[in-house]
């Protein structure tokens, strides 16, 4: 697993939809349409991008853009979580 952080403005989404790309992978996000416009800005077409509701099991490598956001969506008030690498 990696994490890519940053500040507003930095390319984290444009770092996870290239990453996402190059291993043909998906993307899982709260907006898919939005996150769709931002790829083909990007130059990024005809990746699998979902939204959380649609997530149910994959084969294929899982991206997920903003996991705060996702933890908070799905499981209410997250404090903190840990990772292992």
């Amino acid at each position: 697993m990696f994490i890519i952080s940053g500040g507003r403005g930095c390319g984290k989404t444009k770092a996870l939809l290239e990453k996402a790309y190059d291993e043909g992978g998906i993307i899982v996000c709260r907006d898919p349409d939005a996150l769709r416009v931002r790829a083909h800005r990007c130059g990024i077409t005809g990746l699998d991008i979902i939204s959380y509701e649609d997530l149910i099991t994959s084969e294929k490598p899982v991206y997920i853009h903003d996991v705060n956001k996702f933890l908070t969506d799905r499981f209410g008030n997250v404090k903190g979580y840990t990772q292992c690498n």
